[in-house]
């Protein structure tokens, strides 16, 4: 059958498919609205309608995606009339259609509505239709196979042994007419809409009035304002009405053109395009080679690139487990043995970590530490499954030394060397929030007795270098893991972690003050001492404030002395 022919049938088919059908419920004119309908109707809510996919002409997707069919129609033409606002989705399965949680499923006929379904008056009726294969006696189809459609009950006289299911008609149509079934059942828009669109030449159709089917809307949720107002709107489309928008989707079929039809009318053209396609094939192939070339000497360019920079070329071998190394790569860490970090990198990529280019101190041939930022892809094969991972090493050891020097900056005293007073106090809050069961720190506070009298009678200058020599007096008197600051212009503070006991701490201060008489003798420098033992769940302030407050006590006794404090 050449194609003017075809289209010649298709003609003939919408003829057909618009003689079929059924009545629509005739009523009167539009109908009015109740006060309670048109406050809903006003209210604006979007109605959820979901139906089956693959029911053309009743509802299917077009080539674009977008819902279309009679039913949509219909609900359309509603909506122009009522002013209510569909949205539409359509479902492979029936059983999705109706777990969606939507309003109401539009297109539904009597019989494939689940018990307890309320559905709306019908507003479309068909009778069925037989299509069979072409091989098939439509008076032996006792023993043949039937294309049913699942969720859909059987046709009577129909077992369930021969029964062959498919999720939408177009399926079970295809089905026949490749002959993987006989034959089937269906109502006549969607039999005459397939056989239009597909251009089946194996199938046959037989007009037979095996039973009748009625399309309603029915509500997945209860609303009976809302099916009250569709009801109303139903039941005022006329026949002349409805025979128009089926009529306007059945010249909307989008024809599906097929490879025998293509070939015979374009036939020398396609193979004088095959000839063309495999021309630029293989120019495509003396590009690719090309390419390829041009891509290995900048492969080659960038490595000789990487031998005269900080950059250090990997590649990581998934399946083997091969670390491959570039020349510059061996010359700095020796061999792939001694990166083990670097290898806990690739789990990560492997795991597809969000990790970003990560610091790695990785020990060098020379043996020092170097670090380095660690910047890694993945490589997949054709079935999406990482078989390779590449990267570089960039060394950062010169900007990492830098940025410590600088954070160690921020962190102290210029003068004195000792940590500044922010610093101080979060280091012993952190040390506060974290001291074990059992354990007695202190808090030391120590204050320079005459030291305006110094900046007032020798300046300045020698005022800070009496502060210098309080400063390396505090660091020859306590351990190295006291926290030690400058809190104020002749104001020190020590925080001792584990000590033993108060006469500890005593001597410790005592210590101090020898060390800070004989480094200065020419100025007779004194310092006062207050000190609080951290006794229990306390913050940093309050702690402060008691060695503080044991500070002033000491001054008021006559300075140069150590004073603990003690509960009023």
């Amino acid at each position: 059958m050449n194609l003017s022919k075809k289209i010649s049938k298709g003609v003939v088919l919408i003829i057909l498919f618009c003689a079929s059908l059924g009545a629509a419920v005739k009523v009167e004119a539009q109908p009015a609205l109740t006060r309670e309908e048109q406050d809903y109707v006003k209210e604006g809510n979007i109605i959820q309608a979901v139906s089956l996919d693959g029911a053309a002409p009743l509802q299917y997707s077009d080539a674009n995606g977008e819902v279309r069919g009679i039913s949509k129609e219909v609900l359309e033409e509603i909506s122009k009339l009522t002013g209510l606002v569909f949205e539409y989705r359509l479902y492979d399965t029936l059983q999705d259609a109706f777990n969606s949680g939507a309003d109401l499923f539009f297109g539904i006929p009597h019989h494939y509505a689940p018990e307890g379904m309320v559905l709306s008056l019908p507003y479309l009726e068909s009778e069925t239709i037989l299509y069979m294969n072409s091989s098939i006696n439509p008076t032996e189809l006792a023993d043949k196979k039937f294309a049913a459609v699942r969720g859909s009950d059987l046709p009577q006289g129909i077992s369930e042994k021969k029964a062959v299911y498919f999720d939408t008609r177009e399926a079970s149509m295809d089905a026949v007419e490749r002959g993987l079934v006989d034959y089937g059942y269906g109502n006549a828009f969607s039999v005459a809409f397939y056989q239009l669109q597909n251009s089946y030449n194996n199938l046959i159709t037989v007009p037979e009035k095996k039973e009748s089917r009625a399309y309603a809307i029915g509500f997945l949720k209860e609303n009976e304002i809302l099916g009250s107002i569709i009801n109303k709107f139903i039941a005022s489309l006329d026949e002349s009405r409805m025979s128009t928008l089926v009529l306007n989707v059945a010249t909307q079929v989008d024809r599906k053109i097929t490879v025998p039809m293509i070939f015979d009318s374009y036939g020398v053209q396609i193979f004088g395009a095959i000839a063309a396609v495999m021309a630029v094939m293989l120019l495509s192939v003396i590009h690719n080679i090309r390419a390829k070339n041009e891509l290995k000497l900048q492969y080659d360019r960038y490595h000789i690139l990487s031998q005269t920079s900080n950059e250090y070329l990997y590649e990581y071998h998934v399946k083997t487990q091969l670390l491959e190394l570039s020349k510059n790569c061996r010359q700095l860490f020796g061999d792939a043995d001694s990166l083990e970090k670097l290898k806990a990198v690739f789990k990560q990529v492997l795991g597809k970590s969000e990790t970003a280019a990560p610091l790695l101190e990785l020990p060098t041939a020379d043996g020092e530490t170097g670090i380095f930022k660690c910047i890694s892809s993945p490589i997949f094969d054709k079935k999406g499954r990482v078989y390779s991972i590449i990267g570089k090493l960039v060394d950062v050891s010169r900007e990492e030394a830098e940025k410590q020097e600088l954070i160690r900056r921020s962190q102290i005293d210029g003068l004195s060397g000792l940590y500044n007073a922010s610093t101080a106090k979060r280091l012993i809050s952190e040390r506060m929030a974290s001291v074990p069961p059992g354990v007695i720190d202190a808090l030391v506070v120590i204050d320079c007795d005459n030291f305006k009298e110094i900046n007032d009678t020798h300046g300045h200058l020698e005022g800070d270098m009496s502060l210098l020599e309080i400063s390396e007096s505090l660091r020859r008197s306590f351990r190295k893991t006291d926290i030690i600051g400058r809190i104020g212009g002749d104001e020190f503070c020590v925080y001792m972690l584990d000590v033993p006991s108060q006469e500890f701490a005593a001597a410790k201060c005592r210590q101090l003050m020898d060390l800070v008489k004989e480094s200065s003798i020419e100025h007779q420098l004194t310092v006062s001492i207050g000190i609080s033992l951290l006794d229990g769940e306390e913050t940093y302030d309050e702690l402060f404030a008691k060695a503080d407050q044991a500070l002033y006590d000491a001054k008021r006794r006559g300075r140069n002395q150590i004073q603990f404090y003690e509960e009023e």
